[in-house]
């Protein structure tokens, strides 16, 4: 209990960080400072969780953005509704999930995000998102364990964003996932 309250302590000063920056420092990378150091806190907290312990079932949740944004294929309700051509890195993560088995969902949003969650009942969620949806969203499940990779915005937010497959595959190699 006191492991669960401590944490949420910290969990609640770093969102309260996150939150005034945002609102209150207009310098980009200052803004982006108590993000990054909320994610290397929540990562480092998850990673240590998993050192002896290897999760039996790993969970990729995803933004829609991810996918191309003419794509016809819609795979918010089935990401196996991809066809690989390449336009977006979905078939790349399509290749990860048969390699490690694992569960992959793209959400519109966070309440498809929670439903998936408590349908799937994650030990470990590999969460893509922008800066924002992934910090709420890593505070929002505490303590559930999430670990966070934000998603890279090209052009704009919200449409043909793109990920790091190398960071996503590094993470599963970590948690014990063999290829």
């Amino acid at each position: 209990m006191t492991n669960f309250l401590s944490g949420k302590l910290i969990y609640n000063f770093f969102y309260l960080a996150y939150i005034l920056n945002e609102k209150f420092i207009n310098d980009q990378s200052k803004r982006n400072y108590m993000a990054d150091k909320f994610l290397e806190y929540n990562n480092k907290r998850v990673r240590k969780k998993f050192e002896r312990i290897k999760p039996k079932n790993i969970a990729i949740l995803l933004p829609h953005c991810i996918q191309n944004y003419d794509c016809p294929f819609k795979i918010t309700s089935d990401v196996e509704n991809c066809k690989k051509c390449g336009k977006c890195k979905i078939g790349k993560i399509l290749e990860l999930k048969e390699k490690y088995n694992l569960e992959v969902k793209v959400a519109t949003g966070g309440t498809l995000a929670r439903l998936f969650i408590k349908e799937k009942k994650p030990d470990i969620i590999i969460a893509v998102a922008c800066k924002r949806d992934l910090i709420s969203g890593i505070y929002d499940t505490f303590p559930m364990n999430v670990y966070g990779v934000y998603n890279k915005i090209i052009h704009s937010p919200c449409i043909n964003t793109d990920l790091s497959i190398e960071e996503i595959e590094k993470v599963l190699l970590f948690l014990g996932k063999k290829n």
